[in-house]
């Protein structure tokens, strides 16, 4: 009897552990409110050409003019999150309001434009001052997109 009552304090200390861990992590969509600024665009899963140049994958911009052609934010540097699901992007000449949400776990960021074009990512890292999105593309290239950025505010 003397060991069971170990075995139930032991096993409802872990699971008090675990529930306080829980409870004091901050939720995702309280981490990335503010403002993040562009780091750099890498893609990942690249058929390789043996005649070009291998620096091509490193190339950031390279790499953003490629693939963000037709997306919106291609011209977005700067990403500003809102608490009330608002998001603004911001480059050099341009900016465009549109709305966020997460969704999953906490793992998808939803952007929603005003013209009913939904875009899913998945959301890889993400702490007090590194933002790291995924996204797969669906355009003449083949491969994952890696958005990169760190907290400005």
């Amino acid at each position: 009897m003397k060991y069971l009552y170990k075995y139930i304090g032991f096993f409802a200390l872990g699971i008090l552990l675990f529930v306080l861990m829980i409870s004091a992590s901050k939720s995702p969509e309280t981490k990335i409110k503010g403002e993040w600024s562009e780091l750099a665009w890498e893609y990942e899963k690249v058929d390789k050409n043996e005649g070009a140049d291998s620096n091509i994958k490193e190339d950031s911009n390279y790499v953003k003019n490629t693939m963000g052609q037709d997306l919106v934010i291609h011209k977005a540097e700067k990403w500003k999150f809102y608490p009330d699901g608002k998001l603004i992007l911001q480059g050099e000449k341009y900016t465009k309001e549109v709305s966020w949400c997460m969704k999953g776990r906490g793992n998808i960021l939803e952007l929603k434009y005003d013209d009913n074009n939904v875009e899913h990512y998945s959301l890889t890292e993400l702490s007090d001052n590194k933002l790291v999105l995924n996204f797969d593309t669906e355009t003449h290239t083949r491969g994952i997109a890696r958005l990169t950025f760190e907290k400005t505010n």
